[in-house]
């Protein structure tokens, strides 16, 4: 890793999720804040979590497609916040409802 503040400064605004599988998802902390959860985690100066220090948390109990979707919730929140026009329908796959909720009530999302 580079000595170059401006890098640094890249590269803390960038977090990693991986999914039970190990699946890495790449994301703008930004998008992350959706989640009350990962928000704690990651706020603070003086934050003590290992995953603010990494940039990366891992999910053990969350599936990849269920982690898919949450992180497109967070795009999906973050665009339509605030807006005037009638919100799109946020697709779910039927088959992930179930764990997709239990995700959703962890994250805080």
């Amino acid at each position: 890793m580079s000595d170059n503040p401006d890098t640094h400064d890249l590269n803390s605004d960038v977090l990693r999720l991986y999914s039970s599988s190990g699946h890495e998802f790449v994301l703008s902390r930004k998008m992350s804040y959706v989640s009350g959860t990962i928000k704690s985690m990651l706020s603070g100066d003086n934050s003590n979590f290992m995953e603010d220090q990494n940039n990366e948390i891992r999910f053990r109990e969350i599936s990849t497609p269920v982690l898919e979707k949450v992180i497109q919730y967070f795009y999906f929140k973050n665009k339509y916040t605030n807006s005037t026009t009638d919100l799109p329908e946020f697709p779910i796959n039927e088959k992930v409802v179930v764990d997709l909720l239990l995700a959703a009530h962890f994250l805080d999302t």
